[in-house]
């Protein structure tokens, strides 16, 4: 077994340190490389689901007609009065978001941060999952709009009720 002396007259068997060191460094980094692959996975599913988002927020709008929660989409929609900047909105948004979690891939709090967004958008999915399976059976709301051949409609603004009909 060689032994050596470093600098301040310390014996080292580099072997057994530098080993340690090694594994303990290497765990490390499999553990952050397993991290940093599940938050891209996750990162995945959430552009995934925001696109799904997006097809369905725009499907409806252009046909039967919804109830916009958002107020910042609903002001572009009301102020454009096109799909188009809505469209660009939602896309900004999830891809700021999505960077900045990409980001932080290799932190325990980037991770949580991302099985977040991921639960939200699972959330959002399942309320649109519900929402196509009882709209035709719901009333329609006082903040209900529909986009019809690039002109907004809002029947009951200001409490007046407008049909459209085509």
């Amino acid at each position: 077994m060689k032994l050596t002396v470093d600098d301040g007259g310390y014996r080292v068997d580099p072997y057994i340190v530098g080993g340690e060191r090694m594994q303990t460094m290497t765990q490390t980094q499999t553990s952050e490389n397993k991290r940093a692959e599940r938050v891209t996975w996750l990162l995945g599913g959430v552009v995934g689901l925001s696109l799904a988002d997006l097809a369905l927020t725009l499907s409806y709008l252009t046909s039967v007609g919804m109830s916009e929660g958002n107020p910042i989409a609903l002001w572009l929609l009301e102020t454009t009065q096109s799909i188009w900047p809505l469209a660009v909105y939602k896309c900004i948004t999830v891809a700021v978001c999505v960077i900045l979690l990409y980001k932080t891939r290799f932190k325990r709090e980037g991770e949580l941060a991302t099985w977040s967004a991921f639960f939200i958008m699972m959330a959002l999915t399942i309320w649109w999952n519900q929402y196509s399976r009882y709209q035709p059976n719901l009333p329609v709301g006082e903040n209900h709009i529909v986009l019809i051949d690039g002109q907004l409609y809002q029947p009951y603004k200001n409490h007046q009720q407008t049909v459209v009909m085509k």
